[in-house]
């Protein structure tokens, strides 16, 4: 397994630290899609299912329901160790990411499937379109921990002041616990990897 970073290819599946209903620890797994020109970040998908161990090949990830909508990421690795790329897709098209709409909000326009478009020309709701953050790694496992506590829902953008304390990412001790799973989880991908190796 390779590690997560910017050379990360388009297709590219990774696992981000999570915790599940009962609290226990494992992961959900993310799709890299693209790196937004502009510095905007690199755009991924998370997917719902919640796994303890990794799937044994790249047609075993449920990939059927997102967790949330798209969203940008830093791949910054500053506080939390580094993701492992779980399997690769050299045939993946963004097409299976439904890219086209893909939609983020920004002050005065709207980027939907790679486009700038005046907000003004926009006929729909912007109230549910995600706002155009790049997500730091470590803030992007209170999302998803937010999300699968049943928080939000699939189609809601992310709305802090709904957020119980120990789910804020200002709160010392939700940090201390979400960088201990991180490291937990990478504890336990270094030993899936070795166990691999070894069967080969």
């Amino acid at each position: 397994m390779k590690m997560l970073g910017k050379s990360a290819c388009p297709g590219d599946f990774f696992y981000i630290p999570a915790y599940g209903e009962m609290q226990q620890q494992g992961f959900v797994i993310a799709r890299f899609i693209e790196n937004v020109s502009g510095n905007l970040g690199y755009l991924i998908e998370v997917f719902e299912r919640f796994y303890t161990t990794p799937p044994g090949t790249r047609e075993d990830v449920d990939i059927r329901n997102r967790l949330f909508k798209p969203v940008l990421c830093s791949f910054r690795f500053s506080e939390v160790p580094k993701w492992r790329v779980l399997f690769s897709d050299p045939d993946y098209d963004r097409a299976q990411s439904n890219y086209d709409d893909i939609k983020f909000l920004f002050y005065s326009s709207l980027w939907v499937g790679g486009k700038d478009i005046p907000q003004s020309q926009w006929s729909g709701s912007l109230s549910i379109i995600e706002e155009a953050v790049c997500w730091r790694t470590l803030h992007l496992i209170f999302r998803v921990n937010a999300h699968l506590a049943g928080i939000f829902g699939a189609d809601e953008p992310y709305d802090y002041d709904r957020l119980p304390n120990d789910l804020r990412e200002d709160n010392p001790a939700a940090i201390a616990r979400v960088v201990s799973l991180a490291q937990a989880m990478d504890d336990k991908f270094k030993a899936w990897a070795a166990e691999s190796k070894k069967k080969k």
